[in-house]
């Protein structure tokens, strides 16, 4: 018997799975594929706060990543390394707006970072770090901090963590149903069953299969990798087309760019980057760029699916765990959706603690 059975092998079901094992619940993970093959290895490879939610007063979530965010480069400092970021700022922007948001950015990562404070710098500086630039517009420049990381790889060794404490986790396993005996629930998968208190989902965008309701609306992002440049600078824009936030970020010799933000209602196991998607980032650099670059300068493209909760969640009960993810109950199966790469081990913790107190009270809702 164990205390919980996850299903979904992403960052945040296997950083929940370590930590319950953490907490000494006899946990089991099952993953349908290969561990981090959804949206955990299909990121933007930023441990971040995210700037573009100040702009939404959103500053527990800024607060809370950024934090997290020092957490990650302390535990991996081989993986998630900082990075510098280029923020032009053009005519027409505000730029005491701009110069007040980075400055609140540094006062919300605190005094103790690791990353230097932001600052402005001189146009030809803004050359120099970004040499392929179009400065014709560009009226001044600033650099913050936040940080690069191997998405993949972090995932990887929180599932080595996990099972030293003793969590089970099983790969190509997909669970194809499960059945309330008593006060438990036997777990169904392709090759085996199991018996648990307390089932947690946290299969991202495919979280409406399992739940058999609509409770999340998948959004994809597209990134594309080119190898037409590398510098040792990232840079933050915004697409000419709808305003929308998009980065370069160097990436072992090659740079990403991205990410697109559309609602996705296609095949949930077979996403994929489509023409008008590249040709939307393509339009969005190139309109920044003295150097222009086409299909043929792109070496990969990937794509991944973000899991936004749904408005209306028939009459289930939800409750917001932080801001940013939501936790929903019906009779010991507890749903996750949303969330952040970088706030992942928040999030374990908080679902965790919650996951001890409905096991040892034997509570359901």
């Amino acid at each position: 018997m164990y205390d919980v059975c996850i299903v979904g092998g992403g960052i945040n079901g296997v950083a929940i799975a370590e930590r319950c094992g953490v907490l000494g619940l006899k946990t089991i993970l099952f993953e349908k594929t290969k561990l981090g093959s959804g949206a955990s290895s299909n990121t933007s490879k930023l441990a971040h706060g995210g700037l573009r939610y100040l702009e939404q007063f959103q500053f527990g979530l800024v607060k809370e990543a950024l934090q997290e965010r020092e957490a990650l480069m302390k535990l991996y400092p081989d993986v998630c390394k900082p990075l510098p970021f280029v923020f032009p700022v053009y005519e027409g922007m505000f730029e005491p707006k701009i110069w007040f948001g980075l400055k609140l950015y540094d006062f919300l990562a605190g005094k103790e970072s690791i990353l230097p404070k932001s600052k402005k710098i001189s146009l030809d500086q803004t050359k120099v770090n970004l040499p392929w630039l179009d400065m014709e517009e560009v009226k001044a420049g600033y650099v913050y901090y936040d940080a690069v990381m191997d998405d993949y790889e972090i995932l990887q060794r929180t599932a080595t963590a996990a099972k030293q404490c003793l969590v089970d986790i099983f790969e190509h396993e997909m669970v194809t149903h499960y059945n309330k005996k008593g006060s438990t629930y036997e777990v169904t998968t392709n090759k085996r069953a199991v018996n648990a208190k307390l089932i947690v989902n946290v299969t991202g965008a495919w979280a409406n299969k399992f739940h058999k309701d609509t409770i999340v609306k998948p959004s994809k992002g597209i990134h594309i990798v080119t190898d037409s440049f590398c510098d040792e600078y990232a840079s933050i824009l915004r697409a000419p087309q709808d305003d929308r936030v998009f980065f370069t970020i160097p990436y072992y010799g090659n740079t990403i760019i991205g990410t697109t933000d559309t609602y996705y209602d296609g095949d949930l196991d077979n996403v994929k980057a489509t023409y008008e998607d590249v040709r939307y980032i393509l339009k969005a650099f190139n309109h920044f760029s003295i150097r222009k670059i086409d299909l043929n300068d792109i070496v990969y493209t990937y794509a991944g699916l973000r899991p936004l909760a749904n408005a209306t969640k028939s009459k289930l009960f939800a409750s917001s765990m932080s801001r940013d993810v939501e936790v929903i109950e019906n009779d010991n199966v507890m749903t996750l959706v949303g969330g952040k790469y970088t706030t992942h081990r928040s999030v374990a913790r908080k679902a965790a603690n919650l996951i001890l107190q409905r096991v040892h009270s034997g509570h359901q809702k």
